[in-house]
């Protein structure tokens, strides 16, 4: 069910960031934000890469459910 899940996720952010399900899957494993939001909607990679600069901001965003979940979903326990 956790693949059926995994795979589903990769489906959707792969259609909304214009990349391959292998080269987002690749790109969460090696931590490569970067190269997932290369092609993200600019004021959403912005707002993203501002929470990621700020560590109070990525500590509450990391210990929310929806993060706890794909964390778990992609083996990052």
């Amino acid at each position: 069910m956790a693949e059926n899940n995994k795979n589903k996720i990769l489906s959707e952010l792969s259609g909304k960031l214009g990349l391959s399900q292998q080269q987002l899957e690749s790109a969460a494993k090696n931590g490569d934000i970067k190269n997932i939001l290369q092609n993200a909607d600019k004021a959403q990679a912005k707002q993203i890469e501002n929470i990621l600069n700020d560590p109070e901001k990525t500590k509450k965003l990391l210990e929310s459910p929806q993060a706890q979940a794909l964390l778990k979903l992609f083996g990052g326990e």
